[in-house]
Order: structure tokens, then C-alpha cells, then sequence
């Protein structure tokens, strides 16, 4: 039995036209594949969420969905039919069918790839004391569907939590690490990103947040809409970014607190750029361009670079001299293992270095 076919009876579960018989196969499954009460009603949540939405927000939110789907089986290969748009006047009774089986696909295929212990793009969250927690550890980039319809792709060695009423009253989201978010529209409620020294605040746009606990810049870079950013520390202080700007915070020095590492808040200083999309070939900012798999740096210190590598490939760095980590460096890659990704540096810099299992020395 396909994963399609326990979309479907899910579906048809949900939208309450399943046989005895369907229904008696679809509780086998969720007991032989282990799928909690919570988990479950996840799906549900999602299915009757916003009923009294008018028809164009319905449309735009199923495009949307179908779109990353789709998008979706293509670079995973699941066995899943494609879905396609849906005519009619109504969110008709077919329609909501496929919603179902997209948002069983996007929640199951998570779990069941991750117990396999393969790399998926998909993962959902787990619960932990009442927030949904999802994690992207290095080497792993993933996408998230939140029950609003906001997708979240997350870069590696990064974490996104939201708590059990996130959508019902409330879209409030906090962030560690990086993650490129496509918010649905919702002027009654806005959408706010919490990191340790910035909040993000969006009605409904496609922006890039990059708050990682190091030393690297902590940004927002927008792409498509508009939003606000205050400054922690210093609340009152709110900057409006448009589409191809971005606010950096310098010196994001860390602080030992006990056995916890922790941002210095104090001497806050940033700066506002803009940036220019690469419409040739990824169509974003340098800074949201890992969202297409491609790795870029400009004028980056060789340290920083190395950061980067660290997580996408899940290996530890390290350099013999100090005079190494300043080098400033150029350039990009992108579908590339970790040994190709040296040999692309090495044309720029002269360095020799040797690899053993995770750890990586450079000379």
C-alpha cells in the first residue's frame, strides 16, 4: 500500500464520506504507524481552520499549497498524484478532499522519512510542554506548513517554535538560526518573529531572518511586502524595511551566563542596505539564497564561510592559524558535497586540508 492511498482515506476521513470499511482501514494505519491524538489533530485543526474566510483568500491559500506540493514530489519523489487547481465557485467538497490529503502529506511524510532517518524538506512539529518545537540540525534544510498557511523553509542548525494557539488569535512565532518565511496575509492578525535581538513584525509578505547564537550578523532581509523590525533592548526604536533591504546588527558578541550562551544585548548598532536579487539564476537575495540550495558569500571572512559549511554539510571546521579565518572570500556553491565545496574555496584561496570522518583541518 502507497503513502497515496493513506492520503486519500485520510481525506475521506476528514470530510466524512469514508465506508465502514475505509474508516476500519484508516485506524489500522494510524495504530500500525503510530500516529498520537496530537499529531492527528494537527490535520483536523487544519481542516476546519478559517471557515468563514471569503472565497479569494480560500483560492489563494489552496494555489499556494498546491504549488509547494507539487513542488514538493518533484525533489522527493513520494508517490503522490500531482493536484491541480480545482474550478468552481465553492471550495466544493472535492477540494477540500485534496486539502486534506495535502496537509496529511505534509505532516506524515516529516515523521515517516525522519524515522527512516532520511533528510526530507518536509518535518512538523513536535510537542514539548504545549509549544510545537521544529528543528532543522545541520546538514538538514526543511519546510514547514504552519496552520495558517504560512510556509517556513529552515535552514540547517536552526529552530522554529510556536505555541498550541498559534492562528487563533495569535500568529507569533520564535526563531534560532535562519528561516525564509512566505506569511499569508491577515491584516487582523500580523505575524511576528521573535529571535534573541530582534522582532519581525509582517500582515503578509516573503522575507528572510537570519539570527543565529555566533558572531555572524543577525538580519532581516525582505523580498516581497513590507515589515517592521524593533530592536530588543530598545523597543521604541521600530525600522519599516521594503522589499530588497535588509537590517544588519553588528557586534553580536556572546556572553557566558552560567552554563548558558547568551547574545550581548547592550551597544546595539545596525545598519540598513539594500540588496539586489539574483534574477538570473535563484531570483532572491544573496542573504535568502540558500532557500534554492546555493551557498553564496561576499567578502566574507574565511571564518564565517567555514560557519556556513558547518552546518549545511553537519562537519566541524578547524584552522591550524588565525591568519587563515581572515582571509576575505568570494563566491558560491550550490549541489556540491563538502569535498567539492574545499576544492571551489581552494581556486580562491591557497590552503591544503584534510578531511577525517566530520572533522575538517585547514593549513
Amino acid at each position: 500500500m502507497t503513502e497515496a492511498r493513506f492520503f486519500i482515506l485520510l481525506g475521506k476521513k476528514l470530510s466524512r464520506e469514508a465506508t465502514a470499511d475505509e474508516l476500519a482501514e484508516i485506524e489500522r494505519l494510524l495504530e500500525a504507524w503510530q500516529v498520537t491524538p496530537h499529531q492527528l489533530k494537527m490535520i483536523e485543526d487544519f481542516w476546519r481552520k478559517n471557515p468563514e474566510a471569503d472565497k479569494r483568500s480560500i483560492e489563494e491559500r489552496w494555489e499556494k499549497i498546491v504549488g509547494k506540493l507539487n513542488e514538493y514530489r518533484e525533489e522527493t519523489h513520494i508517490e503522490a498524484p500531482e493536484i491541480g487547481p480545482v474550478k468552481g465557485k465553492v471550495f466544493t467538497m472535492r477540494r477540500m478532499l485534496a486539502a486534506a490529503s495535502v496537509a496529511a502529506l505534509v505532516v506524515f511524510t516529516g515523521w515517516w522519512l525522519w524515522d527512516k532517518g532520511e533528510k526530507t524538506g518536509i518535518e512538523v512539529a513536535e510537542v514539548q510542554t504545549g509549544d510545537s518545537v521544529v528543528v532543522a540540525s545541520n546538514g538538514i534544510r526543511k519546510m514547514v506548513l504552519l496552520p495558517d498557511s504560512t510556509t517556513v523553509h529552515l535552514n540547517s542548525g536552526s529552530r522554529l517554535r510556536y505555541n498550541k494557539n498559534f492562528g487563533h488569535g495569535n500568529r507569533e512565532v520564535w526563531l534560532s538560526g535562519e528561516a525564509f518565511f512566505e506569511v499569508t496575509k491577515n491584516a487582523a492578525h500580523p505575524f511576528l518573529v521573535n529571535t534573541n535581538r530582534m522582532m519581525v513584525k509582517v500582515l503578509g509578505t516573503v522575507f528572510n531572518v537570519k539570527a543565529y547564537d555566533t558572531r555572524e550578523d543577525i538580519e532581516t532581509t525582505v523580498v516581497e511586502g513590507k515589515v517592521e523590525v524593533s530592536l530588543k533592548g530598545n523597543e521604541e526604536k521600530k525600522v519599516i524595511l521594503l522589499p530588497s533591504e535588509k537590517i544588519s546588527l553588528k557586534n553580536n558578541q556572546l556572553v557566558k551566563d552560567g552554563d548558558e550562551v547568551r547574545p550581548k544585548v547592550a551597544g546595539i548598532s545596525y545598519e540598513v542596505k539594500t540588496v539586489v536579487p539574483d534574477i538570473k539564476e535563484t531570483g532572491m537575495p544573496e542573504e535568502a539564497a540558500w532557500v534554492k540550495e546555493k551557498v553564496v558569500f561576499t567578502d566574507e571572512p574565511f571564518e564565517m564561510v567555514a560557519l556556513k559549511m558547518e552546518r549545511w554539510y553537519d562537519v566541524h571546521i578547524y584552522f591550524e592559524t588565525e591568519k587563515m579565518k581572515t582571509i576575505l572570500m568570494t563566491g558560491d556553491f550550490d549541489k556540491v558535497d563538502i569535498q567539492q565545496a574545499l576544492k571551489i574555496l581552494q581556486m580562491m584561496v591557497n590552503f591544503k586540508y584534510e578531511i577525517k570522518g566530520k572533522e575538517i583541518y585547514i593549513r
